[in-house]
């Protein structure tokens, strides 16, 4: 998958109705979590290459916005410990995409 195609469908999720944008609304939907971890795993970055700002932007805000969810989640009735397992996903996947220092 392209960087533009990758940046494309994590625009999708942050849009309205997106699976970020239902987050927010504190309805955690596993499968469509697992869709987006799909596509943070198909990012491919050489370690010479330079990542696109917009890709950036994307992605770094990710874990902050994810925990800051969770009481959100669990007061809509959603399932605690399910998602605080995604979002440790998340940031084991972008940990392996992007690296540490």
């Amino acid at each position: 998958m392209t960087i533009a195609a990758i940046i494309e469908q994590l625009e999708t999720e942050w849009n309205t109705h997106g699976f970020f944008d239902r987050v927010r609304n504190g309805d955690y939907d596993a499968t469509r979590g697992q869709a987006v971890l799909a596509i943070l795993r198909a990012i491919k970055i050489g370690d010479e290459k330079m990542v696109p700002k917009r890709l950036l932007s994307l992605l770094w805000y990710l874990p902050s916005f994810l925990a800051w969810q969770t009481e959100r989640i669990a007061e809509k009735g959603g399932n605690r410990t399910a998602y605080e397992r995604f979002v440790t996903e998340i940031l084991n996947t972008l940990q392996e995409v992007l690296g540490v220092p």
